[in-house]
């Protein structure tokens, strides 16, 4: 009897005990890591209903009447997301951050869950701040773009956010990144890596297979085989109007005034390939024949582009590059009446004269201010940097030096002329240092989405900068002339990278919402549904594959025929979608970006359709299905229906 006694007491207090134990692991808690695997301690972990993201997407990030390329005081508490809630710029109705559960992890980066609704229906999007103290890691997190419902915390939820390189590191270039990660080389297929180039030779860090083919909008060798021919192609400008922004002449291949009776054309510029094997171009004034500078001529050093709708050309005087006052649309056509849909079209050869208006002068080169050095420059080095020659006023830039990279026109070394993987994930050495392993690095896709998608915003809107040099064009350079680093946020990069956040009214469209202007994704992005909901907060990356061309060279993570849309909007039937919009379906060739990602913005020649001013080659990222306003603009009947069904 004592002996069953006995057992019966030990099973009971075993059970007691596993009771008790399992009752002190039953509250589900955080685990917060960084990407090398490390605890985060003292971060705060918040927990912000989706309500309250709603509520704030509700307020729309509207520009200031005064001055167009700035936001409103009112947008600049709403255009982060997840942020201006965290931060208290932005207070919905039921309190805001105030009323927030969160919790502070402990030395192993746990935190319990406690006092959270947690049923089905409640939906979260989980965000870390790290301590005060804590400067090796940025805050997001790998639950801040699809909220989780509260029933889905019941156990134990994995968080991981992303590390930081601190201020001491330094660019080792893009040789260095891909000689550990190998499988993101596609990554020289890219647009952004075949930017600036030597003419017709691509450094190691670009492969321009993708745009070398036998369509010529995608080939940017095109017009070096078929214009800069060994006999040449001259192209006359004409017809002088200086109201104009870069491109006040209009181009021809042919001489608009043959007989010299109209006294219009002002200039030629004659492209070809010299006996020595340099692309060259040759300057010659015809409406000052006495002018002693004519005709001279420049070497192409670069090209900018021409896998995708333009390129241009670059050239070298003093310690500068300047552009070439060329720009070859491989859309344009000649017998267009519109001068930016031409084949060629001036890229400011009033920088190259003196006195236009006048007896025009050439110019041995463009004032210093118009240099690439810190007009173009700034987007693409990697690892940019500028110095100005106290002398001359004449600026320089420089990349970070790479074995593998393009030859610098001036310095005379390689370097990285175009983006490269430090761009988006900061600078690399303390990584390197670190053996990798996830230490000291930005990764883009911890990040809040509103951090992820403001490192493309530096160069896909059109701001000017804070530069201490006073140029303020659309190169985004803080007081000490340096890019963005990766991980900034958005409110820090308005402040100190923007003198103007965006763009100038002129740029816009008339219903101030969709680009007319290049480069300005972004600034279509940021009105969009999908930068700010309560479903899933969508980056760049979210329909774009940044390590590789994509399946249209337009970086596309999936094919442009509706399956990419539908893999979200899965709910979707496109016929039955068609038919609720527009009384009809409109067979099986109409797409869902036809109408949704109307063309707005112009790069090269556009897409020659119908109409005039009605048709661009930039799609527009707000993603709704824009209507006429008092002018003219791109609507989907104009680029679609249009290509068949003529205007009549």
């Amino acid at each position: 009897m004592y002996r069953k006694l006995l057992l019966f007491f030990s099973l009971l207090i075993l059970a007691v005990f596993g009771i008790l134990g399992c009752s002190s692991k039953a509250d589900p808690n955080f685990s917060v890591k960084d990407t090398s695997g490390a605890p985060i301690v003292g971060a705060t972990v918040f927990a912000i209903p989706v309500a309250d993201v709603e509520a704030l997407a509700a307020v729309p990030i509207s520009r200031d009447d005064k001055e167009f390329g700035n936001y409103s005081a009112e947008a600049l508490t709403v255009d982060e997301p997840l942020e201006d809630l965290i931060n208290g710029n932005f207070t919905p109705s039921g309190g805001g951050v105030t009323t927030y559960q969160k919790w502070v992890t402990d030395d192993q980066g746990k935190a319990e869950i406690s006092g959270l609704a947690m049923g089905e229906a409640d939906k979260y999007f989980i965000y870390v701040q790290p301590a005060d103290d804590d400067s090796a890691h940025l805050p997001g997190g790998s639950l801040t773009r699809v909220p989780v419902t509260g029933d889905s915390l019941n156990k134990v939820v994995e968080v991981t956010v992303s590390t930081k390189p601190s201020t001491e590191a330094t660019f080792v270039g893009t040789s260095t990144c891909l000689g550990c990660h190998s499988d993101k080389s596609d990554v020289k297929k890219t647009a952004h890596k075949n930017g600036f180039m030597i003419p017709g030779e691509p450094s190691g860090l670009q492969d321009a297979s993708n745009f070398d083919a036998d369509d010529a909008e995608y080939n940017m060798f095109a017009a070096l085989e078929n214009k800069f021919t060994s006999t040449g192609t001259t192209i006359y400008f004409y017809d002088y109007d200086e109201k104009r922004k870069f491109d006040k002449f209009k181009t021809s291949e042919t001489n608009p005034d043959p007989d010299g009776k109209l006294s219009n054309v002002w200039a030629t510029v004659k492209v070809f390939k010299d006996t020595d094997g340099k692309y060259k171009m040759t300057f010659t004034n015809v409406k000052n024949p006495s002018d002693p500078a004519s005709p001279f001529t420049k070497e192409v050093k670069l090209t900018y582009g021409g896998g995708v709708y333009k390129q241009r050309y670059l050239t070298t005087a003093g310690t500068s590059i300047h552009m070439l006052p060329l720009q070859y649309n491989s859309r344009g056509d000649e017998a267009s009446k519109e001068r930016v849909r031409m084949q060629w079209r001036d890229y400011h050869l009033d920088w190259w004269i003196d006195d236009p208006s006048g007896k025009p002068v050439f110019k041995s080169q463009p004032a210093a201010k118009n240099a690439a050095d810190v007009q173009c420059a700034t987007c693409h080095f990697n690892g940019y940097s500028v110095t100005k020659n106290a002398d001359t006023g004449e600026f320089m830039a420089t990349g970070v030096a790479d074995p593998n990279g393009e030859l610098h026109p001036i310095a005379g070394e390689k370097q990285e002329l175009n983006i490269g993987c430090e761009t988006c994930h900061g600078p690399g050495s303390e990584h390197v240092a670190a053996g990798g392993k996830g230490m000291a690095i930005v990764s883009p896709q911890l990040l809040t989405p509103e951090r992820e998608t403001v490192i493309c915003a530096q160069c896909h809107s059109r701001p000017q900068g804070n530069d201490s040099f006073g140029i303020k064009k659309d190169s985004p350079l803080n007081s000490e002339n340096k890019m963005m680093i990766a991980g900034t946020s958005r409110a820090d990069f308005l402040a100190n990278n923007t003198s103007r956040n965006d763009s100038a009214e002129s740029d816009m469209f008339e219903d101030g919402l969709h680009s007319k202007a290049h480069h300005q994704q972004y600034t279509d992005f940021i009105q969009s549904g999908k930068y700010r909901n309560g479903s899933q907060l969508l980056t760049c990356s979210s329909c774009h594959d940044l390590h590789a061309p994509g399946t249209d060279r337009h970086q596309l993570s999936g094919v442009s025929d509706s399956s990419l849309c539908l893999s979200c909007h899965t709910s979707v039937k496109i016929d039955e979608h068609q038919k609720d919009k527009v009384g009809t379906v409109m067979g099986a060739n109409a797409k869902c970006i036809d109408c949704h990602n109307v063309k707005t913005a112009n790069s090269g020649a556009g897409l020659n359709q119908i109409g005039e001013n009605l048709h661009g080659d930039i799609t527009a990222h707000v993603f709704d299905v824009p209507n006429k306003t008092k002018k003219p603009m791109p609507v989907p009947y104009t680029n679609t229906c249009g290509t068949c069904h003529q205007n009549k």
